[in-house]
């Protein structure tokens, strides 16, 4: 899947949004209301510890989430990622004890409470490296990153764009902000981090990730360049690289939804020939022209003769389409 820096940034920003955690909160009060139904109906489940136990848990999350959003919303990031991780532990303290009393309920449960805990989980992953170079000893140069985090914990690559749409947007919108990265602030692998948002390494993303840093909390990250992976498709060697960063900021103009990489089509379906009406808006190519034969057009618009002259060459092939870069 070709990289594409304001889709995998939009999806960072969303990640680490208030908007996106606020969705936690109205499904575990779902989920305590399927509790307080079965506890009603069942008053002596009250005498069974782990029930008022990690029920008092939910509760307290309840009346404590209003609290973190407004930090997270002045941009103080951990008392939510603190709330999401108290959050995670609560299924497992359901699901550890006898759930037979919930006459019925308990797969609905359970079910609530594990989609809540994923909006969190998603937050907590995408802002962990973040926690991680906030360590006291990467601050003040004790400790060395280059021994203790040789891997990137948190979403890897172009991990984000392959695996998290369905999960940010379900129904995705027409259009996302086109984002581009602010060369008049730098931040090398080590300092300080000046801003907080998503940072973009100036040699370009490369295999690694981009990174969501915070102001004053970390030391700015390496780039985590992947370098290879195991048969089962997992990272096993990453190659840590001591590099500048930039931030990455919106423009204020908005870019087409870019198709889905598993829905696009193969290379070699999407040919035309010259003077053919082209099939899809988007980049076309003919090898005729070299890098020159590079050319938007849009569907339906006559495809032009190749740069070059030779009946072998006389197609063009799709590129990337949508992707006005």
């Amino acid at each position: 899947m070709q990289r594409n820096l304001s889709y995998e940034a939009h999806l960072w920003y969303t990640l680490t949004s208030p908007d996106y955690v606020m969705q936690a909160k109205g499904i575990l009060q779902d989920a305590f209301d399927v509790l307080m139904d079965c506890v009603k109906a069942t008053p002596y489940i009250g005498d069974y510890p782990p029930v008022p136990y990690w029920g008092s848990v939910v509760e307290e999350l309840l009346n404590s989430f209003d609290n973190a959003l407004a930090m997270l919303k002045q941009g103080e990031y951990g008392e939510m990622m603190g709330w999401g991780g108290r959050l995670m532990q609560v299924p497992r303290g359901f699901d550890e004890g006898n759930m037979n009393w919930m006459q019925g309920r308990a797969e609905e449960f359970m079910s609530l409470l594990n989609k809540a805990g994923s909006y969190c989980s998603d937050y907590n992953r995408a802002l962990v490296m973040s926690r991680e170079y906030g360590s006291a000893s990467y601050k003040d140069g004790t400790g060395d990153w280059r021994f203790e985090m040789p891997e990137d914990m948190g979403i890897e690559g172009n991990d984000i764009a392959l695996y998290y749409e369905k999960y940010v947007f379900p129904n995705p919108p027409a259009e996302l902000p086109e984002y581009a990265p602010d060369t008049s602030i730098t931040c090398q692998t080590g300092d300080i981090v000046p801003w907080t948002g998503v940072w973009v390494p100036t040699t370009g993303m490369g295999t690694a990730a981009l990174v969501f840093a915070r102001k004053h909390v970390q030391i700015m990250q390496p780039s985590y360049e992947i370098v290879s992976r195991d048969a089962d498709g997992y990272v096993d060697q990453y190659n840590l690289v001591h590099t500048t960063f930039h931030p990455v900021k919106p423009t204020g103009r908005m870019l087409p939804w870019p198709q889905p990489a598993a829905a696009a089509e193969p290379l070699e379906r999407l040919r035309c020939e010259a003077g053919q009406p082209c099939p899809r808006t988007g980049w076309w190519w003919s090898p005729a022209g070299g890098e020159q034969g590079r050319q938007y057009f849009e569907q339906g618009q006559l495809l032009p003769n190749p740069i070059k002259a030779n009946s072998n060459l006389g197609s063009m092939a799709n590129i990337s389409p949508n992707d006005d870069k």
